[in-house]
């Protein structure tokens, strides 16, 4: 009986390493899984900034039908990133919204002030603005549907990580 108790004891002595082991990559593991959550959750929270800030953008132009300076250069500081955690294709797309922002900005400036054009000339920039209120009313419709039918943009695992 002591022999047997014996055998036992040393049996366990010899799985309690492996048995450790094992314990330990399922640990591992579980904290390799929850990382990996964690991380696409702050990408998803840093992209969903980026699609925030566009909509506030676009929605002031929609709003007032103007764009300051000091809302172009706040929208190009919260988007700055937008190339690595987006891509090319959506940072290129929110270069073209701030050029844009500039022009609607530049013709209402042009429409405003003591030396403000007159004639033909202001019925061309009223055109232009005009075009480009509508440009924009239209970027607020595409950037909402992008969000609503197309959330893996907005979730995809970046290139660069």
């Amino acid at each position: 009986m002591v022999a047997e108790i014996k055998d036992i004891i040393e049996l366990l002595s010899a799985a309690l390493a492996p048995i450790t082991a094992i314990v330990a990559l399922g640990i591992a593991y579980r904290q390799y899984r929850l990382e990996q959550t964690k991380f696409r959750h702050e990408l998803y929270e840093r992209r969903l900034a980026i699609f925030n800030s566009t909509m506030k953008l676009l929605g002031i132009v929609i709003r007032t039908a103007n764009l300051e300076m000091s809302d172009l250069i706040k929208f190009l500081q919260e988007t700055n990133q937008s190339y690595f955690l987006l891509g090319k294709d959506i940072a290129d797309y929110l270069t073209e919204i701030y050029e844009k922002g500039v022009d609607l900005n530049c013709r209402c400036e042009m429409l405003r002030g003591s030396d403000a054009a007159a004639g033909e000339e202001r019925m061309r920039i009223t055109n232009e603005k005009k075009e480009l209120l509508k440009w924009f009313a239209v970027q607020l419709v595409i950037a909402m549907r992008s969000h609503d039918c197309a959330p893996e943009i907005w979730q995809r695992q970046s290139a660069f990580f």
